[in-house]
């Protein structure tokens, strides 16, 4: 079984992705809209029924049944080569573009959170903090297509100031 767990910070999720998920493949699709934070997504995947869970952001698209295929038992995840040449030596990956792991996985958040809080890191940076307390993980090369859309995260002027603060906590973590 597999949960498909989708969240945006708009009122409603985007029709043209919605459009391209084979509700077949998937045994739930939770959505949750205006979300306050990346962080939303882990929250949410806690209520998903299945072992498995999808989670892609709202503003991509790639081939998860192709992704799938991939899948071992560890974080699976869509990406660049260029992203991945990037986030392998942080020990950490990206998970937006589309990504599987098991529920089971969502317990790491408690190491962080007994130590750090709720705070501004957990909100904005929960995919950093979930693959990296979870490695090994098993990032894949493979094509996605870019949504159009306005407000990306990684344009934001303290994206790669974030990510290296939050990466500097889970050193002790």
């Amino acid at each position: 079984m597999i949960s498909c767990v989708l969240i945006t910070k708009e009122k409603v999720y985007p029709q043209n992705v919605l459009d391209r998920l084979e509700t077949g493949f998937f045994d739930e699709i939770i959505i949750k809209t205006e979300s306050a934070s990346v962080y939303q997504r882990y929250l949410t995947a806690k209520e998903a029924k299945s072992d498995i869970i999808y989670v892609q952001d709202d503003d991509c698209f790639l081939n998860y049944q192709d992704l799938f295929k991939k899948y071992n038992g560890k974080i699976t995840n869509g990406m660049t080569q260029q992203h991945q040449d990037y986030y392998l030596p942080l020990n950490c990956t990206l998970v937006g573009w589309g990504c599987f792991f098991p529920k089971s996985m969502l317990d790491v958040f408690d190491k962080y959170i007994k130590i750090y809080g709720e705070d501004a890191h957990l909100l904005r940076e929960a995919d950093r903090i979930f693959t990296y307390l979870n490695q090994p993980f098993n990032s894949i090369v493979m094509r996605h297509e870019d949504l159009p859309q306005i407000d990306r995260m990684s344009l934001e002027p303290d994206h790669y100031n974030s990510l290296h603060e939050v990466l500097k906590k889970l050193a002790s973590v």
